[in-house]
């Protein structure tokens, strides 16, 4: 089976079997709404649309991940109360993304009101926790009891828990050093949450967001692998994406950069960062590259730039359409640019 992002190495012979890819974090609804301009201040405008869509970082990172036909599964508090809590699970199950670890609560989902501006690709998010459900550690623990042999690769979406997603990451890390899998990965993206510096020299892979770098003091992507690459433990990858600028990454001191996609019309950048993070996980999944195992610097170099390239183009055909639907007929195309 070939995998959209699939670089084609005839040297790869020991084909892994087929694990999910697990992403923890928060699940919310979108209230999406679609206008000509801006709104004014105190005014009555009609919209152009309106849509529900799930949204979340790593709720965002499986449906790409689903429509790359990678299997993949989502964890996290997926609340009970109200209509938005079965038409999560109903859009869970319509993109093929499994939730059996998910922790159920009676509480609120999060929500957010999103505005797309047609005159300019902008997107306004105004985002309501209501009542803040959060993955805690004692329940990551009660979940899977260290046995994390379904998975090759775990990724972390970083929010106010920092303290708890840490004694996770030890588990994993724990079950890895005994079974040699799965990747750990990590996403660092509101800068006004705090310590980051317990988790980020633990992971196999960190994404780091443009608005943490600018908070750090960084102009750019290059200037942000370099400058925080001493934080990621040895030979640890550090990517970040810059928007219209493309993104860069460092491993082992040695950075590379990636343009973005160009000559695109910008309708909806909402979740263009949760597809570039995704696209380069499934790059590299259908690569067969595990940062965790040992392989010739050469083709590491070789397959990280396709992965940094795919997710550059997978992320700009986001860009160019609303929601998320159509970027399964893309991923060919961002393979072949």
């Amino acid at each position: 089976m070939m995998f959209c992002g699939e670089a084609k190495d005839k040297d790869d012979q020991n084909v892994k079997p087929q694990k999910h890819v697990l992403c923890i974090g928060m699940a919310c609804v979108d209230f999406v709404n679609i206008v000509k301009e801006f709104p004014l201040e105190d005014s009555d405008q009609r919209i152009q649309d309106y849509y529900w869509q799930r949204g979340g970082n790593a709720s965002n990172n499986c449906t790409v991940l689903s429509l790359l036909s990678i299997p993949c599964e989502f964890m996290g508090v997926l609340g009970t109360e109200g209509v938005e809590a079965s038409w999560i699970l109903k859009d869970f199950e319509s993109f093929n993304i499994n939730t059996e670890h998910c922790v159920k609560k009676d509480v609120h989902c999060p929500v957010g009101t999103i505005i797309l501006n047609m005159t300019n690709g902008t997107r306004t998010i105004l985002f309501f926790p209501r009542d803040r459900p959060e993955m805690l550690y004692k329940d990551f623990q009660l979940k899977f009891k260290n046995d994390f042999s379904a998975y090759s690769w775990i990724h972390f979406e970083l929010c106010s828990n920092v303290l708890e997603i840490s004694k996770m990451i030890d588990d994993v890390l724990c079950y890895k050093n005994s079974n040699g899998q799965p990747v750990v990965s990590i996403e660092i993206e509101k800068p006004e949450f705090h310590n980051y510096n317990l988790v980020i020299n633990k992971a196999d892979l960190v994404f780091v967001s443009k608005d943490y770098a600018k908070s750090k003091g960084f102009a750019n992507a290059k200037e942000a692998v370099s400058g925080l690459y001493n934080l990621c433990k040895e030979g640890a990858i550090l990517v970040c994406a810059w928007g219209e600028q493309g993104a860069s990454l460092c491993i082992n001191n040695e950075v590379l950069t990636c343009p973005a996609l160009q000559n695109i019309k910008v309708v909806d950048t909402l979740g263009a960062g949760d597809t570039f993070v995704a696209g380069f996980v499934g790059s590299l999944l259908s690569q067969r590259f595990y940062p965790t195992e040992p392989e010739h610097t050469t083709k590491i170099i070789t397959k990280l730039e396709y992965a940094l390239n795919y997710a550059c183009h997978l992320a700009g055909h986001k860009c160019s359409m609303y929601g998320y639907t159509g970027l399964k007929d893309k991923c060919i195309d961002a393979e072949l640019e």
